[in-house]
């Protein structure tokens, strides 16, 4: 999972998964990442982004290269045979916990 500075984030998953099908149904999700120190937690309507990586938006090239600069890998690689990968674009509604350890 990477985060651009538009303030969405960004999760890459196989276009089958139970994940994306469960996110195509109802949209509405919530994501929480913990560091230790600073966790985060927030909410947003999920879009599943098909298709030709970056072709579709013009921030996807940044979003790509952020996934290979964090992970060293390129996020629209299939996992599985026959599979597709799709990314899942994030837009924060609401944050719930911003780096504060309760």
């Amino acid at each position: 999972m990477v985060r651009v500075p538009a303030g969405s984030w960004w999760i890459g998953a196989d276009g089958g998964s139970v994940k994306v099908r469960n996110i195509e149904r109802f949209a509405r999700v919530s994501l929480a990442l913990e560091d230790g120190g600073s966790p985060v937690v927030a909410e947003g309507t999920a879009v599943v982004r098909r298709g030709l990586f970056p072709a579709d938006l013009a921030d996807l090239a940044d979003v790509t290269e952020a996934f290979a600069a964090k992970y060293g890998w390129d996020v629209t690689a299939p996992h599985r045979p026959g599979e597709t990968r799709v990314l899942l674009e994030v837009p924060v509604r609401r944050w719930l916990l911003a780096g504060t350890a309760q």
